[in-house]
């Protein structure tokens, strides 16, 4: 009996490489697609953070007699003032030459952090769009934190520059608004390094500067307990983001006084005594 075997030719090349056309064209239509998905989820995840935060800075004020956590930068920074302690919402001092950039006790336990047994979860400070890294032993790891409180806020905060109020209690404002009274920042990873975010009412400058990961936005929250992302405008503030360990320190651009971040920025820190 004969036997008769059925040969498949298999692709021919160009059906191989149409093929590969196609694969090509549909990686090339999602990539944007998963990407636009990601942000959505930083976005989510940022604005679920802050908004963690601000309850538990409400909470500190309930069980302190309405005082505000504490901010003062020179304590925290461990280079100058008073000795390390729990008197801020947080300590540690974020830069390449430090030893802070990824110790989360500095942020939860309660000998260095006043907030810390509220949060209870390191997670909560630190946005996931953060690129910057610092070298620990052979190995870089992420900064433990992004966030940043408004330098007006905080019952021993600093005063950044005279005749500006202060707010150690929420019922000090009074003539600013808790809806517009801004707390908590998300700051960007190359400008952060304590946790007091320095807004200047009188120079002409940007001494910190908000994170604008998310399409040019960033979260932030205020005193009445709301969050929400802030897109922010000027092309100092949405400057390219770095990745790895800083290389450029954002910090005291001198700027115009019609810059928009600057102008929304001060119309939510503070008021003339």
């Amino acid at each position: 009996m004969k036997l008769n075997y059925h040969t498949d030719p298999g692709f021919t090349l160009i059906e191989l490489l149409v093929v590969i056309t196609i694969i090509g064209i549909l990686v090339a239509l999602l990539i944007p697609i998963l990407s636009r998905a990601k942000a959505r989820a930083d976005v989510t995840n940022c604005m679920s953070n802050l908004k963690q935060l601000q309850y538990s800075w409400f909470m500190y004020t309930d069980e302190n007699r309405d005082f505000i956590a504490g901010n003062n930068w020179q304590s925290e920074s461990g280079a100058g003032g008073t000795a390390r302690g729990n008197l801020n919402w947080m300590t540690g001092w974020l830069d390449p030459r430090q030893a802070d950039n990824t110790d989360i006790l500095l942020l939860l336990d309660s000998q260095w952090a006043s907030l810390g047994p509220y949060t209870k979860s390191a997670k909560l400070y630190r946005c996931t769009a953060s690129r910057i890294m610092a070298k620990e032993g052979n190995g870089y790891y992420p900064v433990v934190r992004t966030i940043s409180m408004s330098g007006w806020m905080g019952y021993n905060s600093t005063m950044w520059n005279q005749d500006y109020q202060l707010f150690r209690k929420t019922t000090d404002l009074v003539k600013l608004s808790p809806s517009d009274a801004l707390v908590f920042i998300d700051e960007r990873d190359d400008s952060i390094d304590d946790g007091y975010f320095a807004i200047d009412m009188v120079v002409q400058q940007l001494a910190n500067f908000p994170a604008g990961y998310h399409a040019g936005s960033g979260a932030v929250t205020f005193v009445d307990g709301h969050a929400e992302i802030h897109h922010w405008r000027s092309p100092e503030v949405l400057v390219r983001q770095q990745s790895g360990v800083e290389q450029v320190k954002r910090e005291f651009l001198p700027v115009s006084p019609a810059n928009p971040d600057l102008v929304w920025l001060r119309a939510h820190a503070t008021n003339p005594e």
